[in-house]
């Protein structure tokens, strides 16, 4: 692992986030200066690691979909930003046992537990659940856990949201101390995801988001004028 790519991967998607949109960060300061800390949000675009990166001062190591790392030029840049591969059509213990080796090696590590891209009703912002393998990996990690949620970036799926003040945000919630022995897994479950949903309530009390900043899909997007 090296973070000298990954600090020029943050300086770069930094400016081009804000030549871009307006970008609004909220929270993320309570992230521990080190040991291992597990970060998560909801995943709307595939832009969500850039912006949950520059929200954050330690480098993020993400689990990615392995067949985005095995694009040639895409994979090996993913590569070099630290992400490691997760296969999605099993259980991928290899990839648990990566996840926490760099837990063990006081890293920081990004999940997306939606298992993809989701919006509106199929989202968990709404009235889908946390999979249990996400409160698993944070029980076998026994690190804190910092979550957030992320609204407005698949507005940036249009190139035409280069030239309006699109907005987009991040706003995490107070870290949540690490799991113990007695605390049940669905408690800790339905912990992270009222965290989560916690923090887009917030952000739409604060900024009542426009119509065209609720998450649509990539192909919605592009036929959107």
């Amino acid at each position: 692992m090296s973070d000298f790519a990954y600090a020029l991967g943050h300086k770069f998607n930094w400016l081009a986030l804000h030549a871009a949109s307006h970008v609004v960060m909220q929270g993320g300061k309570d992230l521990p200066a080190e040991g291992p800390v597990l970060v998560m949000t909801n995943h709307i675009s595939h832009f969500d690691p850039l912006l949950l990166g520059i929200s954050l001062k330690r480098p993020v190591d993400y689990m990615a979909d392995k067949p985005l790392l095995e694009i040639p030029v895409v994979g090996r840049l993913l590569r070099s930003w630290n992400a490691f591969p997760i296969d999605r059509t099993k259980s991928d213990r290899a990839t648990v046992k990566t996840a926490l080796a760099r837990f063990q090696a006081n890293r920081v590590v990004g999940v997306f537990p939606e298992g993809g891209v989701r919006h509106g009703d199929a989202s968990m912002l709404r009235d889908q659940p946390l999979p249990k393998g996400t409160v698993n990996l944070w029980r076998m990690a026994k690190c804190p856990a910092l979550v957030g949620a992320i609204v407005g970036t698949d507005q940036l799926y249009q190139w035409r949201s280069i030239f309006r003040p699109t907005r987009i945000f991040i706003r995490w919630r107070p870290l949540l101390p690490a799991p113990t022995r007695e605390d049940d897994t669905e408690d800790l479950r339905r912990r992270l995801e009222t965290e989560i949903r916690r923090a887009e309530q917030e952000l739409h009390e604060q900024f009542s988001f426009r119509p065209e900043e609720e998450s649509r899909s990539a192909q919605q997007r592009w036929k959107e004028k």
